[in-house]
């Protein structure tokens, strides 16, 4: 089954994937976090992550709060899933717009309706984000695009025992529920993804 939401972001990541020097910032280690599918994009070229838990074996060591890079180095930026787990979003945001290239590509994933997940002394978990909210953030953006991740029924099923081992069963299922009864014209979804440029 395709689902609109993943073919959002494997469009968007061929987008990120032509530029020359992409950085994955608070990816862990390279092509964590799903990333690995789309590794063969990158041959070629300068991928490089930054995390702050150096026991990731990141490319560079260092917080999305205060990068260590200077202004208008960077061409793309992927930062999935880390937004939540920041003390200042506003600043990462305003640090990844510094160190992007003038139209510069952004591609991320935030949570919305998700539970709980600091990781004890790697990370904490601070906030969740509304469309309106991320619209703020990426404000000094050029051009921002947001989708959301289903409706509904696949926020819901994230807080089911043993969420990520059924997986393969619910997904779909809670896909077809959400299309079926159009949740997604709600508020309600499990996180969003952002494509800006600078």
């Amino acid at each position: 089954m395709t689902y609109d939401y993943k073919c959002f972001f494997e469009n968007k990541i061929k987008e990120i994937a032509k530029e020359d020097y992409i950085m994955d910032m608070g990816g862990a280690g390279a092509f964590q976090k799903g990333m690995l599918k789309y590794k063969s994009l990158f041959i070629g070229r300068k991928y490089q992550t930054l995390d702050r838990a150096s026991e990731y074996n990141p490319n560079i060591v260092g917080d999305i709060q205060h990068l260590p890079i200077k202004n208008n180095k960077v061409n793309a930026i992927i930062c999935n899933s880390v937004l939540e787990h920041l003390h200042s979003p506003h600043q990462a945001v305003n640090e990844i717009y510094r160190v992007l290239i003038k139209r510069g590509k952004f591609l991320g994933y935030t949570h919305f309706v998700y539970p709980y997940h600091a990781r004890h002394n790697i990370y904490g978990d601070y906030y969740r984000f509304t469309e309106e909210a991320l619209k703020y953030l990426f404000k000094r953006f050029e051009h921002i695009e947001i989708k959301k991740q289903g409706g509904i029924f696949r926020a819901l099923m994230f807080f089911s025992p043993w969420q990520n081992k059924t997986r393969f069963i619910w997904e779909p299922m809670t896909y077809i529920l959400d299309k079926l009864f159009k949740t997604e014209r709600r508020t309600t979804t499990a996180g969003y993804y952002i494509y800006a440029i600078k």
